[in-house]
């Protein structure tokens, strides 16, 4: 390992905290909606609750999660349960925006909150994963 990698790792980590913590805020958000809303509306901070909130979050969720997610799959550990957690909670989401959000029973948090979960869980196994290989534990190439 070279000193240029070890000065690399510390900022990728950033981006698997970074995503992580916003995919439990997406989720946690998604989760509270439903029972805050009236509040939010009676006291002028509607702006949380409003679609294009929803959409930056996600939108920025996907982006941090595809850069980080895929980078370390490609260049650390080669494991795919952090990407493949990645891909179902996406998948969640997306469903969730498109086809529960005209349910009769109100699925769509439901579906959001799962994939919110199962994004962040993705980047806490990635970090999990990539700091085992830069201890040298894992190799990008070695089987188990």
């Amino acid at each position: 390992m070279t000193d240029s990698s070890v000065a690399v790792t510390p900022s990728l980590a950033f981006w698997d905290r970074l995503g992580m913590w916003l995919s439990y805020i997406c989720a946690l958000h998604c989760a509270l909606m439903p029972v805050v809303i009236g509040y939010v509306a009676v006291n002028g901070v509607g702006r949380i609750a409003a679609e294009s909130t929803e959409w930056a979050i996600i939108g920025c969720s996907l982006g941090i999660g595809l850069f980080r997610l895929f980078y370390s799959y490609f260049k650390e550990h080669r494991r795919p349960e952090p990407v493949m957690f990645f891909l179902v909670g996406v998948s969640l989401i997306l469903i969730a925006k498109s086809v529960f959000f005209v349910t009769p029973i109100q699925m769509e948090p439901v579906g959001m909150v799962a994939g919110g979960l199962l994004i962040g869980t993705a980047h806490f196994r990635n970090q999990a994963k990539s700091k085992l290989c830069r201890q040298g534990l894992v190799g990008a190439h070695s089987k188990g």
